[in-house]
């Protein structure tokens, strides 16, 4: 007879595949500029996002761009795989807490082999699965990296290396986890100085290798998202809070945990799980905030934040309590469908919007050159060449600024911007979008021509829709004889 700890964990990934089913069709738009760039690269074209520009890091996952590449390569679609190894990579990163969990630390704690059965029903896991990003990827490699680094396992050097090449914070989640874990054991008198090395140099030798390979290809040591993502804001800091009062019991019980510990200084070796989430959670917040919803930072690392939070249960006097916090624990952990449903059904309103851009967009020649914001699914599906306006494939944005001027000089043949009409007044929903706009002439060089928007929705009340600005080559002339570039 299998063990209920066995059965809970199997229906617990069974929940888990319902909500991936439920949001199936979800997938974040910046998905698809890895993509772009996994298909470009494996047609031979270079890392590039339109093909025939000079190359520039607009992705941020490189080894997971190498293995959709890769797929794509041998004949599968990038996009059905992106999802399917989501959802493999975080049943995996369960299954390896779970093992770790049930047999390592059985005697020490009941309470621990509960984190993935927490993970797996937390719908925030589901959400980020299908999402078509790099983060099943990377709880994977977190799980086997911290569990290695604990066994003192030679192994651990592969897993911080790839860890270093999927996300560009992994160099320091990757330094943290080793130079953590080796003062942790110099505090208790565990001398182990030479697994400590060996991780290291692993660590530091494959980020020589990414950084040289950066300036050779790009011209730059960090990737073009770093320069356009990173922002430390009171915004973000208090989006982070915001989502973490969705897990407050945990919140609570973590914080709790590691202020035990830092008053007490009799920690279980858990403190390193903490200190470990903690400053991921300290590196996501430098993020901008539009970029870093639903712990989109910090999903790889829940299973050490549920870990931590379930272990402070034992300090808890009163046994009643003890069972009740559990029960409220789960519930608080499927309480995250709330931003997740929001968030999806926002989504599809906006997808709908760019489906009905796309079959307006289809016709036009290969040679059409358009700005747009939304660089993801559209310039993906629609296979034009685009302007990026946001900057996340834009070398001169990431790396001088944005300049409304350069990017309206560039005249393309379109201009879409993200807004509605208001009795007949142009609202646009981007700063960067309304500065070009308010450019000298531009209302009459780009006349607005359409609104893409979804199917029974109207221009002129409030909405994310799409509106299109073609470029009249005549009133383009006429401004640049009368005002000429200099």
């Amino acid at each position: 007879m299998l063990p209920i700890r066995n059965i809970l964990f199997a229906l617990s990934i069974l929940i888990f595949i319902v909500l991936v089913v439920l949001f199936w069709n979800y997938s974040i738009d910046d998905a698809f500029i890895t993509f772009r760039y996994a298909e470009n690269f494996a047609n031979g074209l270079g890392l590039v996002f339109n093909p025939g520009d000079k190359p520039v890091e607009g992705y941020s996952n490189f080894l997971w761009l190498l293995i959709l590449s890769l797929l794509y390569k041998i004949g599968l679609p990038v996009y059905i795989s992106a999802k399917v190894l989501g959802v493999i990579f975080f049943i995996s990163a369960a299954s390896v807490w779970f093992n770790h969990f049930r047999i390592r630390l059985r005697w020490i704690d009941k309470y621990y082999w509960l984190s993935p059965i927490i993970f797996m029903i937390t719908p925030v896991t589901a959400f980020w699965a299908v999402s078509g990003l790099e983060l099943g990827l990377n709880a994977f490699l977190v799980a086997y990296a911290l569990i290695l680094v604990i066994k003192n396992k030679y192994w651990s050097m592969l897993f911080l290396a790839m860890l270093v090449l999927n996300r560009p914070e992994g160099f320091l989640v990757a330094i943290a986890i080793v130079l953590i874990d080796f003062l942790i054991r110099k505090i208790s008198g565990e001398k182990r100085t030479k697994h400590f090395l060996a991780n290291l140099g692993a660590i530091l030798a494959i980020m020589v290798i990414i950084v040289i390979f950066r300036l050779i290809i790009f011209g730059h040591p960090l990737p073009n998202t770093f320069y356009m993502k990173s922002q430390l804001t009171i915004s973000a800091l208090l989006e982070l809070a915001k989502l973490a009062l969705y897990f407050l019991p945990m919140t609570i019980l973590f914080i709790w945990r590691i202020w035990n510990y830092l008053k007490t200084k009799a920690g279980d070796g858990f403190i390193f799980f903490g200190l470990i989430f903690l400053i991921q959670g300290m590196i996501s917040i430098m993020a901008l905030p539009v970029m870093n919803f639903n712990f989109r930072y910090l999903v790889s690392f829940m299973p050490i934040f549920f870990a931590v939070a379930l272990g402070a249960i034992d300090n808890l006097r009163y046994s009643g309590l003890k069972r009740l916090i559990l029960p409220i624990m789960f519930i608080f952990a499927f309480i995250s469908i709330v931003p997740v449903y929001s968030t999806i059904r926002n989504e599809e309103k906006i997808m709908q919007a760019q489906n009905d851009f796309l079959s307006w967009v289809e016709p036009l020649p290969q040679s059409a050159k358009i700005s747009i914001t939304d660089t993801g699914r559209i310039p993906y599906y629609s296979g034009k060449y685009f302007y990026d306006i946001w900057g996340l494939t834009s070398e001169e944005i990431a790396q001088t600024g944005f300049n409304p001027l350069r990017e309206y000089w560039r005249f393309p043949d379109y201009f879409v911007f993200i807004g509605y009409l208001e009795k007949e007044v142009v609202k646009l929903r981007f700063g960067t979008e309304r500065l070009i706009y308010q450019c000298m002439g531009f209302q009459q060089v780009y006349p607005l021509v359409g609104a893409a928007k979804p199917q029974g929705a109207s221009a002129f009340s409030p909405g994310y829709y799409y509106l299109v600005f073609r470029k009249d080559q005549k009133a383009l002339d006429s401004l640049l004889k009368e005002h000429p570039i200099k």
